[in-house]
């Protein structure tokens, strides 16, 4: 029997060729996208699911209360050791402090330089206590002793590779930033996919107290917090996320005890921290939500598709369906027919969503990673992957009974003397008002995809076009490797390079990922202020090279110390009051034990994306802490003048390798998850038309089949073609009208949760829905015009000859 169905149901698809491809296809685009997005949810909901003490691993974070709170991935330095001495609930703590961007040199035995690499992957300063923390795969040496003494370091299996080729590396040595030598005490497995600790390489943590490169100058500082300053813990048994937060209020009165009540250290729990987007993960499990969302839209989208053909389809088969009945059929037996032919056309579907999956979606990994930075599906293993098997197999059985029933139940009810005389009725195939139902349905949410996309374009407009304070274009930002260079000396030979137009060396850019924000005491006051400073050390160029604005006083004078501070507009407000810019100059401002005045205030710039408020930030000289060198160039000649700056980089610092950027990218890097959903939101849209497209080309078949007897007599009685046309018009502008009528609230509701993840952010205004009705009109109107015209066109006698 069963063999017999599937038989009859393989010649009834070839049959009807027209139906059975218009059905793949939109069941395989569906469930292509189906397929993807449930990759996607399955990789980044996996993130660091493999350590295998995961439900008692957290990392310790930074919170800063004022008059609104502020986020840090960051802790003070000395967290570990205190957190080490006060807590008993706690087995074990790591510090680790990360770099980026580090030069890491390859010497011979005479310690010359053989080969150099630039690497923009992290590379962290960590105590040995993180590998019993987390779990790292060890090829090579003891994870408990390889990094306990000063200067050793292990290595990723991956790095060995690239470093020493098929050679041993334990006991080779490394040099980093030309003024560290270590010793690699051991390899480490390659770093798993789903996580964000991408380090390939690990220095011991006791090396940082006596390597001024890594900033170690503050290991008993409690007043400032370094973004790149982090604490994992592994708590004990039955120790929860409730304990710690209790403990952690009578630690900070003891370890911030002028301001306790502005300093927070909440305990994050491992599986959160990819998705703790305030502090510095990488997705929100919002977005990650909404993209399953719009999966499961798209499917219903393409099973909707699949009914209304399917019932359009009903008509034709009557005489089928009513010959089986007088031979004997059952209605049981015909609906699991439709039920194997559905399961065919699910199977041909499946099979082909597949291959679509495998065909787009390394490609698609690769361009994500490349202009987003982020691994977002992971890899596709779709025969050897457990949940995506299980996952194929349920959408394959719910998809044949969800799409299947109906059109089966309709098809098994026809009456056997009515279905060979061709009398079917409009009602026996389930009548108008359920297919008007299902295309109002997928009018909805193909109006809510649209007016998506229109939201998330038009913030990305908003973010390219919004001022944030100077001018970010044309400024080329070296990383300075050693800052006793950065002298006048220097400045003088990039301010010679034709087209180089100004010259800046400072800790940070304007606006920065990197950040240090630390206590500070206004003038007379007797205690630090409730709220930290963003802290930028920069010459007396800073403001002329960035295009930075003041507001009220004089530019810091030229010099390697600080012998004065300028302020934003920002701190002025929050010193509370009614200070005026003009106010606080020449008043006094004591930052990390230096005191003097406030000689000037700047105009209020975005230092952070503009997801985050402006912070309160005090710019100073300290030639120490110079990092960065701001190069602001002319593009007349741009290649001649970056191959000028690139020459006298390499003269100045010939043992280190040249590497730039655009500051304005830089900025733009912030917006990388916007660009990579806006870019899937796009292509989810148009999906999700195509689908709809085939949906409506169901309707209006089903539609001149019904109508073709009254179109007859219609043009019999001088009934012009756009007369008839305007049957069509009217049903489906009614159709659309109605799907709008839902889907301009429900998406201006869903889109304003979204825009609350964002301090600067559009209105949603109605030029959002104008757009999003007028281009659905447009979308019905191409699709169901062929169509329409070729059923109101039709010589009228034909319909008529058999009345």
């Amino acid at each position: 029997m069963l063999r017999n169905y599937f038989l009859v149901a393989y010649r009834t698809l070839l049959r009807y060729k027209a139906y059975t491809t218009l059905n793949v296809l939109g069941l395989s685009l569906g469930l292509t996208c189906g397929i993807l997005i449930f990759q996607v949810l399955k990789f980044q909901l996996s993130y660091d699911g493999y350590h295998s003490r995961k439900d008692r691993i957290y990392r310790v974070m930074t919170d800063f209360y004022s008059d609104g709170v502020g986020h840090s991935g960051g802790v003070p330095t000395p967290m570990g050791q205190a957190l080490r001495n006060d807590f008993a609930f706690l087995e074990k703590i790591s510090m680790i402090f990360d770099q980026h961007d580090i030069l890491v040199t390859i010497p011979d035995d005479k310690g010359r330089a053989v080969r150099k690499f630039n690497e923009e992957q992290l590379i962290s300063y960590a105590e040995p206590d993180l590998f019993e923390i987390l779990d790292y795969q060890w090829q090579a040496g003891n994870p408990r002793l390889s990094l306990t003494q000063p200067n050793t370091a292990v290595i990723t299996r991956k790095l060995a590779q690239k470093y020493f080729g098929d050679a041993d590396p334990v006991g080779k040595r490394l040099r980093i930033s030309n003024d560290l030598d270590v010793k690699i005490t051991g390899v480490l497995g390659d770093i798993p996919d789903n996580t964000d600790r991408r380090t390939e390489l690990f220095i011991s943590w006791a090396t940082l107290k006596n390597y001024k490169g890594a900033g170690g100058a503050g290991m008993d500082n409690w007043g400032g917090v370094n973004s790149s300053m982090h604490c994992f813990v592994l708590t004990r048994d039955g120790t929860g996320e409730a304990t710690a937060a209790k403990a952690m209020t009578g630690f900070i009165k003891k370890y911030h005890p002028r301001d306790a009540k502005e300093w927070g250290h909440p305990f994050i729990p491992l599986s959160q921290i990819h998705f703790a987007t305030d502090y510095d993960g990488t997705m929100s499990k919002r977005q990650l939500y909404a993209l399953g969302v719009i999966g499961l839209f798209l499917i219903l989208t393409a099973c909707i598709n699949f009914v209304n053909l399917a019932t359009a389809q009903a008509l034709k088969r009557s005489r089928e369906v009513g010959v089986r009945k007088v031979i004997g059929g059952t209605k049981p037996q015909l609906f699991w027919q439709f039920i194997a032919e559905t399961g065919l056309i699910t199977v041909l579907s499946v099979v082909l969503a597949i291959l679509l999956a495998e065909i787009t979606l390394p490609s698609l990994n690769s361009w994500v990673y490349e202009t987003a930075g982020l691994n977002l599906f992971g890899n596709l293993r779709l025969l050897s992957d457990g949940p995506m098997a299980l996952f194929l197999l349920a959408l394959l059985a719910l998809v044949t009974l969800l799409v299947g029933s109906y059109p089966g139940l309709v098809l098994a009810g026809f009456q056997p003397v009515a279905a060979l005389k061709g009398k079917i009725s409009t009602q026996q195939v389930g009548g108008m008002s359920i297919r008007r139902s299902l295309v109002v349905l997928q009018f909805v949410l193909t109006q809510l995809l649209i007016i998506g996309s229109i939201v998330v374009t038009r913030q990305m407009e908003f973010f390219r076009g919004k001022d944030i304070g100077y001018d970010p274009s044309a400024v080329v930002l070296l990383n300075i490797p050693t800052s006793d260079k950065a002298t006048e000396a220097l400045r003088y030979r990039f301010s010679q390079v034709p087209g180089v137009e100004k010259v800046s060396f400072s800790s940070f850019a304007p606006t920065s990922q990197s950040n240090n924000n630390t206590s500070h005491r206004f003038d007379t006051r007797q205690e630090d202020e409730k709220w930290s400073v963003n802290t930028k050390p920069g010459d007396s160029h800073y403001l002329e090279t960035y295009g930075l604005k003041l507001v009220a006083g004089k530019n810091i004078a030229e010099s390697d110390t600080t012998r004065g501070f300028l302020v934003n507009e920002t701190y002025v407000r929050r010193l509370g009051g009614k200070l005026k810019p003009a106010d606080v100059v020449g008043r006094t401002l004591e930052v990390w034990d230096r005191r003097y005045p406030i000689v000037g205030v700047m105009k209020d710039w975005n230092n952070l994306s503009l997801h985050n408020e402006i912070q309160p930030i005090a710019v100073f000289a300290d030639r120490g802490r110079y990092h960065t060198a701001g190069i602001k160039v002319n593009t007349a000649h741009l290649n001649e003048t970056l191959a000028g700056i690139e020459r006298v980089w390499n003269e100045t610092y010939p043992d280190h390798l040249y590497n730039r950027t655009f500051l304005d990218e830089r900025i733009a890097n912030a917006y990388q998850t916007e660009n990579l959903i806006l870019q899937l939101i796009r292509a989810f849209s148009g999906i999700a038309i195509v689908i709809g497209c085939l949906g409506l080309y169901g309707l209006v078949s089903f539609m001149a089949a019904q109508k073709t007897k009254e179109i007859g007599v219609r043009k019999v009685l001088g009934a012009t073609v756009p007369q008839i046309l305007a049957l069509f018009g009217r049903e489906f502008g009614k159709l659309i009208l109605l799907a709008f009528v839902v889907a301009a609230p429900a998406g201006w509701w869903v889109m304003s949760q979204w825009l609350e993840d964002y301090t600067y952010r559009i209105p949603i205004g109605w030029p959002v829905f104008a757009v999003a009705i007028v281009t659905t009109t447009i979308i019905a109107a191409i699709t169901v015009g062929w169509q329409s015209f070729r059923a109101a066109t039709a010589n009228p006698a034909s319909s008529l000859k058999s009345e």
